[in-house]
């Protein structure tokens, strides 16, 4: 009896012993660390575009302070400088620019289809041209900006007008195209009083200006009257006394009182030519035959300096209703992978400088930022309604425009 008791006892302890490892061994497993934390760093969101945007301090990233020792020392290693601008007068700035920058060559002058040209440069990844400087503000907002071909920048300290988070490229001037007249031949004044006169059946022929099938900056300038068709309706109406949709000429084709403007204009025959200078040829030269109606321009007010000079006799169409004329924007940008970006800031600094904007601030232009006195002579916005560019507006429907004055052209 004593040894079953023994034998019981010992089973006792041996299950006791067994159970205590079992929980020996199973402690740990409830125990288990959790896995490490994924810490790789992930891959960037920002496009190639952006990146080099943001490591030269363009665009979006560009800084709220510039070291401009160490711009310039950048831009003295890069050596030059090419701009792309279609304007002649930039050739005005290469000795000044010599004489203040003279370890950098600035390469530029009047080039034609800048837009073209950048756009092929970028799709073929050998960007030559650093800068833009030209108009054309359609294009740069509704193809340029999207694919980041084009980056903006704004030289801290300067206030520029016009400059949204939307619209963020700086304006270097806004130039002022008019309706102008023969002063020689109407020395009392511009017979026009309202832009209606132009479609006319005793001005069939004689109004001159580019031609909007083949210029889209002359395509984004008439889609501004579509814009304006409220103040084209008032204007109607107070040079006929009745309400645009009386017009002969209007159809279900025809949304608004600017399209019904396109299509009488066209109608009317006007004289299409090759570019500006020939567009004040047409109207405005000297010792015209002053019992013959010369007839009127869509031009620059700036051809008015040609005037004061006597080179010319195109005179503004002051108090013309509903406008004087439009107002475009010249854009300063910087090419994305731009291969001198350092001398491109350094020039967009200076363009938009007192001294840069020196060949351009004369009869017919505007400085794009505060603080420039404008030239002698030149009105004063306040005092004139002009139009100014509405570059998204005129993308999203140039098309539509230059399609209507096509067709309008063939209407009988």
């Amino acid at each position: 009896m004593k040894g079953l008791m023994k034998f019981l006892t010992l089973c006792l302890l041996v299950s006791i012993v067994a159970g205590c490892g079992a929980q020996a061994t199973q402690a740990p497993e409830a125990a288990q660390a959790p896995e490490p934390a994924d810490t790789a760093v992930p891959e960037s969101s920002l496009t190639a575009a952006e990146e080099w945007a943001k490591a030269n301090g363009l665009g979006p990233y560009q800084p709220a302070e510039e070291d401009w020792a160490a711009v310039e020392a950048a831009a003295k290693a890069e050596g030059s400088v090419v701009v792309y601008s279609n304007s002649s007068k930039i050739e005005k700035l290469i000795e000044p620019w010599g004489e203040l920058y003279p370890d950098i060559k600035l390469a530029g002058g009047d080039t034609d289809d800048i837009a073209v040209k950048m756009q092929a440069e970028q799709e073929a990844g050998n960007v030559v041209g650093d800068v833009w400087f030209q108009s054309f503000g359609h294009v740069l907002y509704g193809e340029f900006m999207p694919n980041q071909w084009l980056w903006w920048y704004v030289p801290p300290g300067v206030t520029p007008f016009e400059v949204t988070p939307e619209r963020p490229f700086v304006i270097q001037r806004r130039s002022v195209d008019v309706i102008g007249y023969n002063n020689e031949v109407h020395p009392e004044g511009c017979p026009l009083t309202n832009w209606w006169q132009l479609t006319e059946p005793e001005l069939k022929g004689l109004f001159y200006m580019e031609d909007p099938i083949a210029d889209s900056s002359t395509t984004a300038k008439i889609t501004l009257i579509v814009q304006h068709a409220d103040e084209m309706a008032a204007a109607y109406e107070s040079f006929y006394g009745s309400e645009w949709t009386t017009d002969e000429a209007y159809g279900e084709d025809i949304p608004n009182a600017g399209y019904l403007f396109l299509r009488k204009l066209a109608q009317n025959e006007p004289g299409i030519q090759p570019g500006g200078d020939e567009v004040d040829a047409a109207f405005a030269t000297l010792g015209m035959d002053p019992s013959v109606e010369p007839g009127y321009g869509w031009t620059g007010l700036s051809s008015y300096e040609n005037t004061l000079e006597g080179e010319l006799a195109m005179a503004p169409c002051y108090g013309l209703e509903p406008t004087l004329g439009i107002l475009k924007a010249a854009y300063l940008g910087v090419a994305n992978n731009a291969p001198h970006p350092n001398a491109a800031k350094l020039f967009i600094r200076y363009a938009i400088s007192a001294e840069g904007f020196d060949p351009w601030n004369k009869m017919g232009a505007y400085p794009g930022v505060d603080g420039i006195e404008i030239a002698e002579g030149m009105p004063s916005r306040d005092d004139i309604v002009l139009w100014p560019s509405d570059d998204k507006f005129a993308y999203e429907n140039m098309s539509q425009v230059r399609d209507f004055w096509a067709v309008s052209l063939l209407a009988p």
